[in-house]
This record gives structure tokens, sequence and C-alpha cells, in this order.
């Protein structure tokens, strides 16, 4: 009886990752969506095809039915929003270069370990690594 009740208990601790992968890294593709589409003014499916998504998946990001999480966090805090703004011009450009990845993979991380409540409690490895205030232009 006793192990079931522990088996039912939530786990005290969750790993920073599983939270960026599960809420975190989809409100950030639901930012960057909501960008391309309302702010540079691209169809639902141009932005998909740039996304690697479908134009139903960019329409419920849109919608707030996917990513919704720290979607507003994100776009209405204004440092965080210009880095959302410059990981869909790098998508724009469609440019794959070894530099523009690392700066994409800069961003999203920087955005990621700020919205990250888990990461902040626990640690991130981003964020013994680099604080966003360092990055490289």
């Amino acid at each position: 009886m006793k192990v079931k009740q522990h088996l039912q208990q939530p786990l005290p601790i969750r790993q920073p990752c599983e939270v960026a992968a599960k809420e975190v890294m989809p409100s950030i593709r639901a930012s960057i969506a909501y960008v391309l589409v309302n702010e540079f003014k691209l169809s639902k499916y141009e932005a998909a095809r740039l996304l690697g998504l479908t134009p139903a998946a960019v329409s419920n990001y849109i919608e707030g039915r996917r990513g919704e999480k720290y979607m507003a966090k994100i776009l209405n805090d204004k440092a965080k929003a210009e880095k959302i703004r410059e990981a869909a011009m790098i998508i724009l450009a469609y440019s794959s270069d070894a530099k523009s990845s690392e700066r994409f993979q800069n961003i999203t991380c920087a955005i990621c370990s700020s919205v990250n409540e888990v990461a902040q409690m626990y640690g991130c490895h981003y964020l013994t690594m680099k604080k966003p205030e360092q990055l490289h232009a």
C-alpha cells in the first residue's frame, strides 16, 4: 500500500531540460511564428515551411492553443521580444551557416533559461556557461 501511495505522489524535482522541451520551447516557437506572421506578414504556410511545421501547427501557436504558457511573458518583455525578432530574422534569411546557427541557439537558450522557473531553481547548464547579456552579436 505504501508503495502505491509513493508512486502517486509527484516527483519533487523536474529536470530543467524536460520543462524546456515540453513547455518553454513550444512557447518560443509560438512566439517566432507569431512574429513571422503578424509582424513580418508571412502567410501561415510560409511560416510553417520556414519553421519545419504544418500550417495547422502555426495556427495553433498563433491562436494560443499550443505553446501559450510563456508566450505572453516572452513577447511582452522588450528584451525577449527583440531576441525573438532576431531569431525570426535568422529563420527568414534561411541562414544555416555556423555563426547564424550558433546565434540562433544562443537566443533560444537565453530566452529559455530566463523564463524556465525550474532552470532558475535547480540550475541549467546554459546558465552556468553564459549569461544572456554576455552573448555576442
